[in-house]
């Protein structure tokens, strides 16, 4: 079998993984949700700061896909926890899910470039741009169509910026969390992070010495 072969097999937990990381943000989605209900008074005055906020959206795709890296694993845990937030009375109903496909699918784009081999910052937070500004797209037509050119342009700048800070940034911090605490020790970042801090740790000593 060859490596490539190798690396897209799934196993159990390559599965499990994904779903349990859609189950957690489907609750916390309900909850994010309704921050911008408390926002709102706010964000009517100038509506298009609302993407500011978008970045925490994109995570289960993400973290998904940098920890399992496997085809179908971002895709899968962003559709899934969009669809426990439309079960549990998000207030976006059928569009949650169109959104759970459309921040789904650049993760997946971007794992295939690289041919699942990589997940690092840089990765992250393209993907998490990517992200902003294909659910930019989608919200300007669904929601937004009373957007003047100015107002357009803003909110995808605030959706890109937020994709890359709060989405990606934020998604590759916590998967340096849970690799420090061993909990990704089945996969393969979890590997390369201790091979990076050992190689690190290696060329400070040869600095000292």
């Amino acid at each position: 079998m060859t490596n490539d072969a190798l690396a897209v097999r799934y196993r159990t937990i390559d599965i499990v993984t994904p779903v349990m990381i859609a189950v957690a943000f489907g609750v916390i989605f309900l909850g994010y949700g309704a921050v911008y209900s408390l926002l709102a008074p706010a964000t009517k005055v100038y509506p298009p700061v609302e993407g500011l906020l978008a970045g925490v959206w994109f995570l289960p795709a993400l973290l998904a896909g940098l920890i399992v890296r496997k085809p179908g694993a971002a895709l899968l845990s962003e559709v899934l926890a969009a669809a426990i937030e439309a079960a549990l009375g998000g207030q976006w109903a059928i569009g949650t899910l169109i959104s759970g496909i459309v921040q789904g699918l650049p993760m997946e784009l971007c794992l295939l470039i690289v041919a699942y081999r990589k997940a690092g910052p840089k990765l992250a937070m393209v993907a998490g741009a990517l992200t902003g500004f294909a659910e930019a797209i989608y919200e300007r037509l669904a929601y937004y169509p009373m957007f003047r050119a100015s107002d357009t342009i803003v909110y995808f700048v605030f959706m890109i910026v937020s994709g890359a800070l709060l989405g990606g940034l934020v998604a590759w911090g916590i998967v340096r969390s849970l690799a420090a605490a061993g909990a990704l020790n089945p996969f393969a970042v979890s590997r390369e992070l201790r091979g990076a801090k050992s190689s690190r740790s290696t060329a400070s000593s040869r600095n000292l010495s």
